[in-house]
């Protein structure tokens, strides 16, 4: 896989390049932000709304 290779795409009315590897960094730093959100999410409703049992 050449992570060198030039992606072109379409965003809104802007055109984009960007490297193979960098657009994989992007999406990499996402997903784990989402996952790790969700987690914080879940862990603070649970806490807050959890069960009421002294």
């Amino acid at each position: 896989m050449d992570l060198k290779r030039i992606i072109k795409f379409k965003l809104g009315s802007e055109d984009w390049e960007m490297p193979l590897g960098v657009l994989l960094l992007l999406g990499g730093i996402t997903l784990v932000l989402m996952i790790a959100g969700a987690y914080l999410g879940f862990a603070f409703g649970e806490r807050q709304f959890g069960s009421n049992t002294p």
